[in-house]
């Protein structure tokens, strides 16, 4: 009788996994099961999220990096985007800023003169949210600059009006707008790249 081979140690599946983003975009670019030298700045994840991305269950497009409020503690977060768009939870918010991104999937401009507030989406963020929301409500937070805990206005535009229209006006409401450098304006984690515009007299 034929003796039995004996089985294979059981695979050992890694502890650590490390994600790879851009500090401007905030994308996700890489995600290994060992540190690599092509990108600098990485966060450890779990076993679960490394296989949704490696499988292919889900894109590197779906994730974002985000500041997340646990508690008194801030920590940047790997967390899914589209999922944001539809579970608020208000530690969730990505500060709209001005920045250096030539081409932002969101565009938002503080119109002193003209007392608004306008929202642009890329063509790029159109085709690839369309169909996730649809018929969506994205929410914007006016907040102020040294507390995000204090909300001034919410701001809600239809996900259809952005797709559909090159862009969109809203009026200030109060004189707490009027003071883009007292203030903040903030979204949830859904588009991979966002920038502030500001527009003064002097523009």
């Amino acid at each position: 009788m034929a003796r039995k081979k004996p089985a294979p140690p059981p695979k050992h599946i890694s502890d650590v996994f490390y994600a790879y983003y851009d500090v401007e975009t905030k994308q996700l670019l890489s995600i290994t099961n060992e540190k690599i030298n092509l990108y600098k700045d990485y966060l450890e994840v779990d076993y679960d999220t490394y296989e949704r991305l490696v499988s292919g269950k889900e894109k590197f497009s779906d994730y974002l990096l985000g500041l997340v409020k646990e508690g008194e503690t801030t920590s940047l977060q790997l967390i899914s985007a589209v999922e944001q768009a539809y579970n608020f939870k208000n530690t969730m918010l990505e500060v709209v800023t001005e920045n250096s991104v030539k081409d932002p999937e969101l565009l938002v401009e503080w119109n002193g003169p003209k007392k608004e507030w306008n929202f642009f989406l890329s063509a790029a963020a159109k085709s690839r949210l369309t169909v996730k929301l649809d018929n969506a409500k994205v929410l914007f937070f006016i907040i102020l600059e040294n507390d995000y805990d204090f909300l001034i206005r919410t701001i809600i535009i239809d996900s259809n009006d952005l797709f559909s229209k090159q862009c969109i006006g809203v009026a200030f409401e109060s004189d707490f707008e009027l003071k883009i450098d007292k203030i903040n304006i903030a979204t949830k984690l859904i588009f991979e790249s966002q920038k502030l515009r500001i527009i003064n007299d002097n523009n």
